[in-house]
């Protein structure tokens, strides 16, 4: 057979007489392709309908293989790009210290890959009981509330959800905020956070995270809680971030007693 007539890479072999389920099968041949080097790094995968006609079985057991596949960290699902071979893993899982005050953007740029933020809810509100307490305000204050997709170049990353202090922060609008670094603004207005605190747990992503974030229903995410103050101690951002807990940790470096 001539290289031209070899099958792609990704029409994995199946037995349907074998008790292992036929979309186990698909995920495990995938799986071989991947380690084996055969599907690369990067490299698409045909569209759920093609790669099922392709095999012969139904979307179903497809989407069934992909999402195993997606939540092993083999596979990254992009919202309108389709379904792409991921990069190894020690170079798509970026790490935070959690000791070190730094915006998203900072720790995407130094790996060498391009921050983004897709603006998903843009408000102004009047604050609720938590921000208000998180911010130190009083219920008639106005609160720029902003909701984000933030992307490793193109990869979805990160929800964050982060309200403001409209009277402090002064001007605000979705394109001061889109594909920018909100640290950065704030930076530039006097107002960069210098001090926070941070509150981390693990949870199961719900259907609207998991649409967002290109991960099954259930996969484990990490969500933070943060308050962030001013040099002169002013509340300026009350944030809320799911990470994806297959492509972001956070390191934390520890000391002992002095003896």
């Amino acid at each position: 057979m001539s290289a031209s007539a070899s099958p792609p890479a990704w029409a994995v072999p199946l037995d349907a007489g074998s008790a292992t389920p036929v979309y186990l099968q698909v995920a495990q041949g995938l799986e071989r392709r991947i380690h084996s080097g055969e599907l690369r790094p990067g490299s698409a995968l045909p569209a759920e309908r093609e790669l099922a006609a392709q095999l012969r079985v139904s979307r179903v057991t497809v989407r069934q293989a992909l999402a195993l596949l997606a939540q092993q960290g083999l596979l990254t699902r992009r919202h309108g790009s389709g379904t792409f071979v991921a990069p190894p893993a020690s170079e798509t899982r970026p790490s935070r210290p959690l000791g070190l005050l730094s915006s998203f953007s900072e720790d995407v740029r130094s790996r060498g890959q391009t921050p983004g933020a897709q603006v998903l809810a843009f408000e102004l509100g009047r604050p609720t009981p938590q921000e208000a307490m998180s911010l130190a305000l009083s219920p008639g204050e106005g609160v720029y509330r902003l909701r984000r997709l933030r992307t490793s170049s193109g990869e979805p990353l990160a929800v964050e959800d982060s309200t403001l202090p409209a009277a402090l922060v002064g001007s605000l609008s979705a394109p001061d905020v889109t594909d920018a670094s909100l640290y950065a603004l704030l930076g530039a207005r006097g107002l960069g956070p210098r001090r926070a605190i941070r509150h981390l747990r693990a949870v199961n992503a719900d259907p609207q995270l998991a649409g967002l974030l290109g991960v099954p229903v259930g996969a484990a995410l990490l969500a933070t809680e943060r308050v962030s103050w001013t040099t002169g101690g002013r509340p300026v951002e009350y944030a809320r971030a799911h990470y994806r807990g297959d492509r972001y940790d956070f390191v934390m470096e520890l000391h002992g007693e002095p003896e």
